[in-house]
């Protein structure tokens, strides 16, 4: 009977993670999609870019609200080629020194405190330190900082979560606000009137790289004298009613 037991609670282990990961049913296509987002989330992880992090997580986000999957499971029990990242992880814990540790922790704390504050340059100085323990401990480059640094608090990753929530809602607002500003004046000008302004504005771009300040005047006379003809107000920015952004000329 206890040998009996012992086999039943032996299949019980091996066989819990699998119907954790699978009580999830997606379709072959999302299915499909979902890996795909968590590893191009992995390999950004790794390379350390937060905005495609964010854009890779905001896709699975959108295929967990589609199955009802909580928001708190770990991606990897969700795709089909997924692992706990805590093996790979694991892999660099211990890895160096009492010293060398202590002056990762202290760079990698700090360089967490200046990416919320956005300052680029203590953030490349720190990227740079860590970078040269990397190197002496003969860690791979690419290893993401946080899986060398000794664990995290909780309540730094809360704060980091949700900072990036509300930069993802900031960023979504400002872009909500602009496509309004400029759908709202597109077409609202004549085809004359519009190339004219159209013209304006792309000379005033290069005037503006140029730094004429008289030339620049000059076109926004020009531009304002079109706006006013159309009754569109003086402090709507000049890219909201041109044709095209100012990246594109």
């Amino acid at each position: 009977m206890k040998r009996l037991l012992g086999i039943f609670f032996l299949l019980a282990a091996v066989s819990l993670p699998a119907l954790a990961q699978s009580q999830w049913r997606l379709s072959s296509n999302d299915q499909a999609r979902f890996d795909s987002y968590f590893s191009r989330w992995q390999d950004y992880r790794r390379a350390n870019d937060r905005d495609q992090v964010i854009s890779m997580e905001k896709r699975m986000s959108s295929i967990y609200a589609q199955y009802g999957i909580p928001d708190g499971t770990p991606y990897w029990r969700v795709a089909s080629n997924g692992h706990d990242d805590r093996d790979e992880r694991g892999r660099w814990r211990h890895r160096l020194s009492e010293n060398d540790q202590a002056r990762f922790d202290s760079y990698f704390s700090r360089w967490l405190d200046y990416r919320r504050a956005n300052d680029r340059d203590q953030i490349n100085s720190m990227e740079k330190r860590m970078q040269t323990i990397y190197a002496t401990n003969n860690i791979p480059a690419n290893t993401p900082f946080e899986w060398v640094a000794t664990e995290r608090r909780d309540e730094d990753r809360d704060r980091d979560r949700d900072r990036d929530r509300d930069r993802d809602r900031d960023r979504d607002r400002d872009r909500d606000r602009d496509d309004w500003q400029r759908n709202r004046w597109h077409g609202r000008l004549s085809t004359n009137d519009q190339a004219r302004f159209d013209n304006y504005f792309q000379r005033w771009l290069g005037y503006r790289r140029d730094n004429n300040r008289h030339e620049i005047e000059s076109m926004e006379k020009r531009m304002r004298s079109v706006m006013d003809q159309y009754r569109i107000p003086p402090d709507v920015p000049f890219d909201k009613i041109a044709s095209r952004p100012a990246s594109a000329y």
